[in-house]
């Protein structure tokens, strides 16, 4: 058996770290490029905001942190942050929908489970659900056909929703401070902030889920109007909107009653009942379901945008880079990963999906923020730079992932016993492996900077027979007068 040599090897792994190269018409795109600054902004971290607000002024281009990744450090890392995007996106949305229909059926006093759990029945599964829940499945059914229809036609829903969550926080604020009361925050109950700095750290901890929306945004990017103004007013705008309410709830909550008798499964409405307002029980179930609802959508709409990213740079089937004519959208990644986002919340147990989610999260604000600092420090002729460009009121009531990730805490998870490894390692160690066999199966391959490369160091694929049996290599070819091929014409 023949073994490479040291310049295969070289080649190899240069082909691993190759950069993404930008046209100089990075504005030219497939998508439709209808989305306005408004439309950017979902009212759903500062420092990665930051990142992801001068990423998606540079580069406006759809991919988020995948290609953040691509065009400053390289095909494998950007490969490994894109697929583990798709699966974050992919639990995101199985998450939202599963508590969506929780919470539609607590509303109804548990009837829809109890009919599923009668005609269908229940097991009991390692990592599965009790039951089906097909209204889950039915929803993220119809989110991906409404995706489908355009960028126009999904905008125009979420700001339908996003202006009754609006008003919807509006009411609970004014209302709010008009049942204020100051003794609430005075030294007898504890003072405005009872457990001081590291309480309130821990208070912003659980809020934290409420800022990752702007990789949503630059997600958008290629169909926004003029991304390098729209995309960071957008993240500006969205942090802002989201701090300031979160800042303005949270002191209208504990003014009207104490602390320390807030009912922590469904504060708000346990606060207004407490002062003789119970009818706006019905609001903050409206607000809350409004909210999911948005918070689904999006990543309904974002996923199939990084899949097409992907696509487009042929590290997955070009099928999936497929652009309907009309919509101007992928919707062959919009239906195709929206049925398998519909399996996931049939089947899967929703404190088996939490658990994934900051993992994937950690990842992708990682390596966006270390692509910033790798492309600062770039010199402006590398390649991969890119150029100028021109229920009742007492219902539990849940808002956001990180309310039912407390929910998962309280009432389902349980914590390994010290020296057990945490099962949520393993199952995301195997979706790396099989990310890795898809991009070394197939990525490495087709990839475009695959036929873009320099004449240095070029890697081809070629057959040996050391003893009679047919065995495929790697070997790098270096030619030494042909010329380079001209690279393919930019084409989506």
């Amino acid at each position: 058996m023949r073994l490479p040599s040291a310049a295969s090897l070289a080649g190899f792994f240069q082909q691993l770290n190759r950069l993404k190269r930008l046209e100089e018409s990075s504005m030219e795109t497939s998508l439709r490029r209808c989305l306005s600054t408004l439309d950017l902004t979902p009212v759903a971290s500062l420092l990665a905001a930051l990142c992801y607000a001068e990423f998606g002024a540079r580069v406006p281009r759809t991919g988020s942190a995948y290609l953040f990744t691509y065009v400053s450090m390289g095909e494998l890392w950007a490969f490994l942050i894109g697929w583990n995007v798709i699966l974050e996106s992919l639990i995101g949305a199985a998450v939202e929908a599963r508590a969506w229909s929780g919470y539609l059926d607590s509303i109804f006093g548990h009837r829809i489970r109890n009919f599923t759990v009668t005609h269908v029945g229940s097991w009991q599964v390692p990592l599965m659900g009790h039951y089906p829940d097909f209204l889950a499945a039915g929803i993220l059914l119809l989110a991906a056909v409404f995706v489908s229809c355009g960028a126009r036609v999904s905008s125009w829903l979420n700001h339908t929703l996003v202006v009754i969550n609006l008003l919807t926080i509006l009411i609970i604020i004014i209302l709010g401070f008009i049942l204020a009361e100051p003794h609430n925050w005075s030294a007898e109950e504890g003072g405005f902030a009872p457990f001081g700095f590291s309480g309130i750290l821990a208070g912003t901890a659980t809020c934290f889920y409420a800022f990752v929306g702007f990789d949503i945004i630059t997600d958008s990017s290629e169909e926004a109007q003029n991304p390098r103004r729209a995309v960071p007013v957008a993240i500006a705008t969205a942090l802002g909107t989201v701090a300031v309410s979160y800042v303005l709830v949270s002191t209208v909550l504990t003014l009207m009653v104490p602390w320390r008798s807030l009912d922590p499964n469904s504060p708000f409405a346990d606060a207004f009942h407490r002062r003789g307002y119970s009818w706006t029980g019905y609001i903050v179930a409206a607000g809350s379901i409004c909210a999911m609802i948005t918070v689904l959508l999006s990543n309904i709409f974002s996923l199939p945008r990084i899949i097409y990213a992907m696509a487009v740079d042929r590290l997955l089937f070009p099928m999936f880079a497929y652009v309907h004519p009309r919509t101007r959208v992928p919707v062959v990644a919009t239906m195709v990963f929206g049925i398998l986002t519909a399996l996931l919340a049939l089947l899967m147990d929703l404190e088996a999906l939490v658990q994934f989610l900051s993992i994937g999260t950690l990842l992708a604000y990682t390596f966006v923020a270390a692509s910033i600092i790798v492309l600062r420090f770039q010199k402006t002729s590398a390649p991969s730079c890119p150029g100028p460009a021109s229920s009742g009121p007492l219902s539990k009531e849940h808002s956001s992932v990180s309310d039912h990730m407390q929910l998962v805490g309280a009432e389902q998870a349980s914590a390994p016993e010290p020296g057990q490894l945490y099962l949520t390692w393993v199952r995301f160690t195997i979706w790396l492996l099989m990310g890795l066999a898809v991009y070394f199966g197939y990525g490495i391959w087709h990839s475009k900077e695959n036929q873009q490369e320099p004449p240095g160091l070029t890697l081809t694929r070629y057959v040996v027979f050391p003893s009679g049996s047919p065995e495929e290599t790697v070997q790098a070819v270096q030619p030494s007068s042909q010329a380079p091929a001209p690279a393919p014409s930019h084409t989506e």
